[in-house]
């Protein structure tokens, strides 16, 4: 595969800047994260008061056949997030109900694209190191800090009506089929599905196509200062090192009212999850 179909191109929007030793451009790590996370941040402007906001949410990365990728988030309809971007706000419930009961498919393109970021984030450790300071900067190294692995993701969202030729319910059952087993796989197959059409009316979905992103990983240890390694004193009372942490799925708990024994697609989930942690590293550097 070419360099452009496995890597993102580095453009002013995406690129790393601050310790660029750090970025990535690597579609399958950035990716992995976004997999890797339960929850990622999406960025926005409210149209209503132009003001920024910022909400944690779930997301489903699709990849299609012709190299396009698409997150999908899902939220209620009567939500700000949704209300400027999603199948489901005022302005697209507005065109949902042109559409489906006139079948005037060309008011969805009245339906304005937004920008959108997403950010995702693992944290592996901190670093603890002989100095205090917090993210003081020395020779590219930190002092007290994070191992971590992040991305961002810049794209733009796009109306339902682009997909299954306008059928815009189809793409909507699609969105929600992919936002579900990204969580936990064969999940929607394994639940009362589709959704009713009150169900689908009062959840909303956005649907953002990719155009740029970028990965972030840092996996470095304490490094400090050589006048602070000669104190002898100060490196004998100091602990150094790091203190990890792992996000690790526990034993299901079935509800009060679930009379069947744990089916496998859900035991498999504790294997699955630890699998997507171990997919967001990036590839070992050649030599």
């Amino acid at each position: 595969m070419s360099n452009e179909e496995t890597h993102f191109e580095k453009t002013k929007l995406n690129t790393v800047n601050s310790y660029a030793k750090r970025g990535h451009y690597d579609k399958r790590l950035i990716f992995a994260i976004v997999r890797a996370v339960p929850v990622v941040h999406v960025a926005f402007v409210d149209r209503a008061d132009g003001l920024p906001q910022c909400v944690p949410m779930v997301a489903a990365i699709e990849e299609t056949e012709d190299g396009e990728v698409f997150v999908y988030l899902h939220g209620s309809s009567v939500t700000r997030i949704m209300k400027n971007n999603g199948e489901g706000g005022e302005m697209v419930n507005l065109c949902w109900d042109i559409e489906v009961h006139a079948g005037l498919t060309e008011f969805f393109l009245s339906c304005p694209a937004e920008p959108l970021c997403i950010t995702a984030t693992l944290v592996d450790a901190f670093v603890m190191s002989l100095t205090p300071e917090p993210f003081r900067r020395r020779l590219n190294s930190f002092h007290h800090s994070v191992r971590y692995r992040s991305a961002v993701l810049h794209g733009t969202t796009f109306t339902f009506s682009e997909a299954y030729d306008g059928d815009v319910e189809a793409a909507k059952v699609h969105a929600l089929h992919v936002t579900t087993n990204a969580m936990c796989s064969q999940r929607w197959e394994n639940t009362r599905s589709p959704p009713t059409s009150a169900e689908m009316k009062a959840t909303g979905v956005i649907r953002l196509r990719v155009e740029s992103a970028s990965a972030k990983v840092n996996e470095t240890g304490p490094n400090d200062e050589a006048k602070d390694l000669n104190n002898e004193e100060l490196v004998a009372k100091t602990w150094t090192g790091i203190l990890p942490f792992k996000m690790v799925a526990g034993d299901p708990q079935p509800s009060s009212y679930s009379c069947q024994e744990v089916p496998s697609h859900i035991r498999d989930f504790q294997a699955e999850f630890e699998a997507k942690d171990r997919a967001a590293f990036p590839e070992p550097k050649k030599c």
